[in-house]
């Protein structure tokens, strides 16, 4: 009997790509856990997708410059702070590389130390994130957090995206919420914790050093679809031929028209299409 020891290999440490590959079945995921509750999961292919050698690695390399990284001194918005300097680079000076003497002290004394935007410039974590904005039809982005054994870890707060916590290596303790209705989870490598948006969240490394990738995934809110829509409305031909004869209308006669013609509009838009643009628009625009 012969076995495919190679097909199993690749099977093993082939990065996740898709929601499925996180969660099992994307479709009850979707309807039945995404902002309702919390809830773990696990995937040893996740473990895959960043190691903490890899790193150390982008910051011993020597090009690693902000806002690509950072470090949690106070709350949760990294700051480049005291581990940045400027470098000449062609014959001018360019703030902002990292120092990693600088880093390796502060995340030594406790500190956190944060590789951001990730899905600009990590193949493997960029292809995933390029899915689940596709698959969860949301605005997406992904940084890992490293904690040294015995840090404080990351103090309490809440995001108004949902998240999928991945952990990479060691083991993190979650408490999620606040009051009676906190939660405490331990994860390990190769379990993923989902958190819906605005719950409180603080985590901190459980007896080890540990290396977790934080995904946000944030959809278009009713304002950002309402915009989008009312925008889409006021190029449309309708709109167009009222414009130079509008004033011949009484104001009863206008409010009657909107309503007409605006609901006509939007009875006939793709949703899935006018969900992806606004996904579109607020990721050129940045907005969290």
């Amino acid at each position: 009997m012969t076995t495919n020891t190679s097909s199993r290999t690749e099977e093993t440490t082939r990065a996740p790509e898709h929601l499925a590959d996180l969660v099992g079945d994307a479709e009850s995921f979707l309807g039945e856990v995404w902002g309702t509750h919390t809830a773990t999961f696990s995937c040893e292919r996740a473990k895959t997708l960043l190691s903490a050698a890899d790193v150390w690695r982008e910051l011993d390399c020597g090009s690693l410059i902000a806002p690509y990284f950072g470090i949690l001194r106070e709350g949760t918005d990294p700051t480049v702070s005291g581990i940045a300097e400027t470098r000449i680079v062609q014959t001018k000076p360019r703030p902002g590389y990292a120092k990693p003497a600088a880093v390796r002290q502060l995340v030594a004394s406790g500190h956190v130390f944060v590789l951001s935007q990730l899905e600009d410039w990590n193949g493997r974590v960029g292809a995933l994130v390029d899915s689940l904005r596709a698959e969860c039809r949301a605005q997406a982005g992904a940084a890992a957090y490293f904690c040294a054994a015995g840090s404080d870890g990351v103090p309490a707060h809440a995001d108004g995206a949902h998240t999928l916590t991945v952990q990479l290596e060691g083991r993190m303790r979650w408490v999620v919420g606040e009051g009676a209705h906190a939660s405490e989870t331990v994860v390990e490598a190769g379990d993923i914790l989902y958190v819906p948006a605005g719950q409180v969240r603080q985590g901190a490394p459980c007896g080890t050093d540990a290396l977790y990738l934080v995904i946000s995934l944030q959809q278009p809110t009713a304002r950002d679809l309402a915009e989008l829509a009312l925008a889409t409305f006021l190029k449309s031909s309708a709109a167009e031929e009222i414009a130079g004869t509008h004033h011949f209308l009484s104001l009863e006669e206008k409010v009657a028209w909107l309503r007409t013609e605006l609901s006509a509009h939007l009875a006939g838009h793709d949703r899935g299409a006018l969900a992806e643009q606004a996904v579109l628009l607020r990721q050129r625009e940045g907005r969290a």
